[in-house]
């Protein structure tokens, strides 16, 4: 798989440091509320490494909606590697650059998903550092 680009690894090493346990998150807004909030979950440990989850939420009509929320696979080597995308509203968008096995760890990927998901989340991780002032 390919991973996000060194200047991106820099701002989700920002996003994630402190994340030590299964399922904690934290919120991060240093935008006064000129830009939306980024959520970031530890998951799961998977076959392939850590899964972390990055996401912007808003309200709509009392539901909690995702704008977007990205998956990531941690390495062994330190690198970040999307797996997963989704943008609800609309008509909604999803993808996954992974394929599950039956017990639910990661048995393969999809090369062009992932390529689209690695480009995407390299000017995401861009606007993320400058919206927060990371």
């Amino acid at each position: 798989m390919k991973a996000i680009n060194k200047r991106a690894t820099v701002v989700m090493d920002k996003l994630t440091e402190g994340l030590s346990t299964q399922c904690e998150h934290k919120v991060i807004d240093n935008a006064d509320g000129n830009f939306m909030a980024v959520h970031v979950e530890r998951l799961a440990q998977k076959n392939l490494g850590l899964l972390i989850s990055v996401a912007h939420y808003y309200k709509q009509n009392g539901d909690m909606l995702r704008d977007p929320d990205m998956e990531f696979i941690v390495g062994d080597d330190g690198k970040y590697y999307p797996v997963y995308f989704r943008q609800d509203g609309g008509c909604g968008f999803e993808q996954e650059a992974v394929t599950y096995d039956s017990a639910g760890e990661i048995a393969g990927y999809r090369i062009p998903i992932q390529n689209e998901l690695v480009d995407f989340a390299n000017t995401w991780m861009k606007n993320i550092k400058e919206q927060q002032n990371l």
